[in-house]
């Protein structure tokens, strides 16, 4: 019995762990509270030095924390693509993958996947589903119609 509870646990925290890992929020960000009017964009946080890229230390240095960090992915490459904006100067910062850019095309969709690859999926699930709908039918009416059609004696 304490075998299975112990092996629960385990299972459980792995989970938790892992979906951790899928927060828009960087790993750096602490604290951070999101806007309610604009997606993936958070303000009032902490930023922890160990975690930050060299690029990224060297802004903190020379600007200090951002006053709100919003997060995009990179257009072609879906990198995560992170925008610090800060009021006072009146400034952005972009730091693809951790690099500071000076540009970069991004896209508000968050999935990993492109835009080419998500239509795929999405047209491969419709007739994946219109596919089963119809197979389904096919089954259900030999199961109800059976013996109609001489299938059972």
């Amino acid at each position: 019995m304490r075998t299975h509870r112990w092996r629960a646990i385990v299972a459980f925290g792995l989970v938790l762990w892992g979906l951790t890992g899928c927060s828009m929020q960087a790993p750096y960000m602490r604290g951070w509270q999101p806007l309610e009017r604009i997606t993936n964009r958070w303000q009032g946080g902490s930023l922890r030095p160990v975690k930050l890229s060299p690029d990224e230390a060297a802004v903190v240095e020379e600007l200090g924390t951002p006053d709100e960090i919003r997060f995009f992915r990179n257009a072609s490459t879906r990198e995560a693509v992170y925008e610090w904006i800060y009021k006072e100067p009146e400034q952005l910062v972009w730091f693809n993958a951790g690099q500071r850019v000076e540009y970069v095309a991004v896209d508000t969709s968050t999935s990993k996947l492109t835009a080419a690859e998500r239509n795929t999926v999405r047209s491969k699930a419709v007739t994946g589903g219109f596919l089963a709908g119809a197979i389904g039918g096919l089954a259900a009416g030999f199961l109800l119609l059976s013996e109609d059609i001489g299938l059972k004696d």
